[in-house]
């Protein structure tokens, strides 16, 4: 063999090659996009869940500020008409 056909051998197997790693790289990063989409939706559903829960705590919050406020108020009005 001369130099031009092996020349020419090894460049057809480093481009040959070349395109296996970029067949790689490509399926590893649809692999990882695919993971990251995933752990995405996960998280979209925690924060709906801590919404929820969080205005939850917010009204049971508010109806024991108001309980207490009401019976504040009564108890103040009481000793003032007591006076």
């Amino acid at each position: 063999m001369s130099e031009t056909q092996l020349l020419t051998i090894s460049g057809m197997l480093v481009a040959a090659l070349f395109g296996v790693l970029a067949a790689i790289v490509g399926w590893i990063g649809s692999r990882v996009i695919e993971k990251l989409d995933s752990v995405v939706e996960m998280l979209h559903q925690v924060a709906e869940e801590l919404h929820s829960r969080i205005n939850k705590l917010d009204t049971r919050v508010s109806v024991i500020e108001t309980k207490c406020g009401v019976q504040h108020d009564i108890l103040l009005h009481s000793r003032s008409v007591a006076k």
